[in-house]
């Protein structure tokens, strides 16, 4: 599995622009990819749900096939190399057998709103009940006065359950909910209260 990393000018990639630099870059790095069978073979890959236009990301995840062993350090070096500015391979992850496909466990994405001087995370639904779409979650944030109406935006996780993104931000979340347009605060419990 690739994490890396979308910024600059590449945030304003499309989803499928971003997945054909990837695949090109996987082509020309020389690893020993792994292809679907019969006429027209394919790399065997899964991306990371799709990101609106403008949106940066700090971990975004590829799964790829490979027939073989790889060095992480060195698969990473050869990506970078081929890809485009912006677009930036961070860890080369060895996936283990029995891990559920990125499909499976990426059903909610961390983003960073920036207003000026001011950051708060917004926690989205990306699959399943309550999912919602950025645009109407910004939208929600600007009408309650918690951001300007055109932020700085940036996934900066996916997780598999709420619980998970205090692995990675610590305070309070405002999470959206898609099906009411309701936002709410989630906080981190505190150790050893249950």
């Amino acid at each position: 599995m690739l994490k890396y990393r979308k910024e600059g000018d590449a945030s304003f990639l499309s989803h499928r622009e971003a997945m054909r630099a990837m695949e090109r870059a996987l082509r020309r790095s020389g690893l020993p990819l792994d292809f679907s069978e019969g006429f027209s073979p394919r790399l065997r890959m899964s991306f990371s749900p799709a990101l609106p236009l403008g949106v940066a990301a700090e971990a975004e995840y590829l799964e790829v096939g490979v027939a073989g062993e790889v060095d992480p350090d060195e698969a990473r070096e050869k990506l970078n190399l081929a890809l485009p500015a912006g677009l930036r391979v961070s860890e080369v992850l060895p996936v283990p057998p029995n891990m559920p496909k990125l499909s499976r466990w990426a059903r909610f994405g961390l983003f960073r709103v920036e207003d000026g001087g001011e950051t708060l995370y917004l926690l989205l639904a990306l699959s399943g009940e309550g999912q919602g779409r950025l645009k109407d979650a910004v939208v929600a944030l600007a009408q309650r006065g918690m951001a300007a109406e055109r932020p700085m935006l940036t996934r900066v996780g996916l997780y598999a359950s709420p619980d998970e993104v205090f692995e990675d931000v610590r305070g309070k979340v405002i999470i959206f909910d898609g099906r009411t347009g309701e936002l709410s605060e989630i906080e981190e419990e505190p150790d050893g209260l249950d």
